[in-house]
């Protein structure tokens, strides 16, 4: 962090923002909460830090983001209800996650749901995402801000997975959503929900034999010191829902409300382009680190692909999006 700025009458006269240009501050109105269960080596992190920035410099200071890592605040669905009771801010949270408050939200949920991040980028940019912003408002008063990634999760495991018939049961870490265990049963393997928090010591004494995460999470939460493979299934191209409680945005001064909102949405687009770079550069760091990457087939791409359509199907029913998944679909063929 490098600081510039003059000293007058032995005071800092202004307060600079991580590798921004210098900007006249105001005193502090209000401070915001920004929270994620994982550590600040992490995309999710790094991508609250690039809001701590764009909110202290367009309102001059006059409001403050501190940030909280490692899960201090709670895990993801205890920051959600925090965000309710006022203790948590603004948060991002697996689209599984946060399902539990607001059902729609796991339309985003399901492997192979995206074809790539392009066909990812459509759908954020489509009447799909703002049918979902609108039920987030409806059903919790949040604001929906857009959506973090932490790149493509594939399969990580303590022996060589290189075809998906290999996947057979294994016992896989999973989330504690339906469309999670269901997706994995259909894949062969003996799905374990088990909490994120968990996932490390669980590895290290064998109570799974592996999961599944992006490259970045392997790298950073250290799961690669127990599982030296992975397999490209790319089923994934994961999506956390990025907000802001409605008790955040009537705290903030009213001039500078909308400053703050959009600070958000611009976050979650610039988020998105940083963790897909940061994904490939972990992915280098961990075949340094021994590594090993197993490509998937086409035809067990194929395989995995039609596997997932019922899974998708019966998700979207479930939660009542059965056209928006029609709309991904006919966006997916696009890409």
């Amino acid at each position: 962090m490098r600081f510039r700025g003059i000293f007058a009458l032995g005071m800092l006269a202004s307060v600079f923002a991580i590798g921004s240009p210098a900007v006249a501050q105001e005193k502090a109105e209000v401070t915001l909460k920004a929270v994620t269960n994982n550590p600040k080596n992490s995309g999710h992190y790094r991508g609250l830090e690039i809001y701590k920035r764009m909110v202290e410099e367009r309102t001059k200071g006059r409001v403050r983001v501190q940030l909280y890592s490692d899960a201090v605040l709670g895990d993801e669905e205890q920051m959600a209800e925090g965000m309710q009771m006022g203790t948590v801010d603004v948060m991002m949270a697996a689209a599984a996650k946060y399902a539990n408050f607001v059902p729609e939200m796991d339309l985003y949920s399901p492997p192979y749901t995206f074809k790539s991040w392009a066909h990812y980028d459509a759908v954020l940019n489509s009447e799909v995402d703002a049918t979902i912003a609108k039920k987030v408002k409806e059903r919790r008063g949040d604001i929906y801000l857009g959506l973090f990634t932490d790149g493509a999760r594939n399969v990580f495991t303590n022996k060589p997975v290189k075809a998906l018939d290999d996947l057979k049961g294994y016992k896989l870490r999973t989330m504690t959503g339906p469309n999670e265990l269901a997706a994995w049963k259909a894949f062969g393997t003996n799905p374990t929900p088990l909490a994120y928090t968990e996932l490390y010591s669980a590895l290290q004494v064998g109570v799974v034999d592996g999961a599944e995460n992006t490259m970045t999470s392997l790298l950073g939460m250290k799961f690669w010191e127990s599982c030296k493979f992975v397999l490209r299934t790319e089923h994934s191209y994961l999506a956390l829902p990025f907000f802001m409680s409605a008790k955040a945005v009537a705290k903030v001064p009213a001039d500078l409300r909308e400053i703050v909102i959009q600070a958000g949405k611009d976050t979650a687009k610039a988020q998105v382009k940083m963790a897909i770079a940061m994904d490939k550069e972990s992915e280098e760091t961990l075949k340094k680190n021994g590594v090993q990457i197993f490509e998937m087939t086409k035809t067990d791409k194929d395989k995995a692909i039609a596997l997932m359509q019922p899974v998708l199907e019966a998700n979207a029913k479930r939660i009542g999006m059965e056209k928006e998944l029609a709309m991904i679909r006919e966006m997916g063929k696009k890409f």
